[in-house]
């Protein structure tokens, strides 16, 4: 009996690392990628991105730090549990992080209908209009969103610190109640829908508005490309995420890791292939 519980045992052992090694190598390849784009938008002289898209990029690589942050301490796979410090920062990370990136994608979707509606209603030739308040909230709306979030579960992790443990796939820490989970499934569920429909009302405009745009005196202000782009991530987030949470409830917790540790991949693929970026890249095909 003992020898077949440690064979179990071992078999059990050796199923999760491998579930783990399939978590980070995605989290990483998402991370490293995203790293690559943000830098060759910051500094290649013909990429140019808006800061809202530089933004994007940002705090998806905080979602990935966020996800990965036992692998970095070397506390992710040792028999005895992480220091207690390490366990909450991190499900404080976990639980706020996907609140950050949802945030993030619906500012550039937003920005992507104000430069839409500049095209179509141009303010007067020789006015540049300031909208201080519009890009403080695209700019710092996820991130007060986030912290927010990250207070509230330190404070919760705080009062019940015999709730905060390692998941049994030994990936991230958790606090093994569903009310955290719950709240970060709802308010990400009530972003995702929002971004959804402005997705679907700024493809609205464009169809009515198709020939008008492509005839204006400024279409190459109409980042065409990026509004496919962004509509396709979107998309893939109501999918991805939505599909995550259920499997992480119910279903099957390797099927929702290995989701969450898709979407910074899937965030790279979708914004990393265009075509400056590329060129970029790609110096010796010039």
């Amino acid at each position: 009996m003992y020898t077949m519980l440690k064979r179990m045992s071992s078999l059990t052992q050796g199923q999760e690392h491998t579930e783990l090694k399939i978590f980070l190598t995605f989290q990483f390849s998402g991370g490293i990628g995203l790293l690559a784009v943000l830098v060759t938008a910051l500094f290649a002289r013909k990429v140019y991105r808006h800061f809202t898209w530089l933004n994007f990029c940002i705090t998806w690589l905080i979602y990935v730090i966020s996800y990965t942050l036992l692998a970095f301490s070397g506390q992710q796979t040792r028999a005895e549990p992480p220091v207690y410090p390490l366990c909450l920062s991190q499900a404080c990370l976990i639980y706020a992080a996907p609140v950050l990136v949802a945030m993030s994608t619906f500012s550039l979707v937003l920005q992507l209908w104000f430069t839409l509606s500049n095209a179509l209603r141009p303010p007067p030739k020789g006015t540049q209009p300031r909208h201080y308040f519009r890009n403080s909230f695209l700019l710092l709306a996820p991130y007060v969103l986030w912290l927010g979030f990250i207070i509230a579960i330190l404070v919760l992790g705080s009062r019940h610190p015999e709730t905060v443990q390692r998941s049994n796939g030994l990936v991230y820490c958790t606090i093994k109640t569903g009310t955290p989970g719950n709240v970060t499934a709802a308010c990400v569920a009530a972003i995702l829908l929002v971004m959804v429909g402005l997705d679907v009302y700024i493809g609205t405009v464009l169809f009515k508005n198709w020939r008008a745009l492509r005839k204006s005196d400024r279409p190459g202000q109409i980042p065409f490309s990026l509004i496919v782009r962004v509509a396709i991530f979107s998309f893939v987030c109501v999918v991805g995420i939505g599909c995550a949470f259920v499997f992480l409830s119910n279903v099957s917790a390797f099927a929702g890791n290995t989701i969450i540790a898709l979407m910074p991949l899937i965030a790279f693929l979708v914004f990393g292939t265009q075509r400056d970026i590329l060129s970029v890249w790609l110096f010796w095909r010039r």
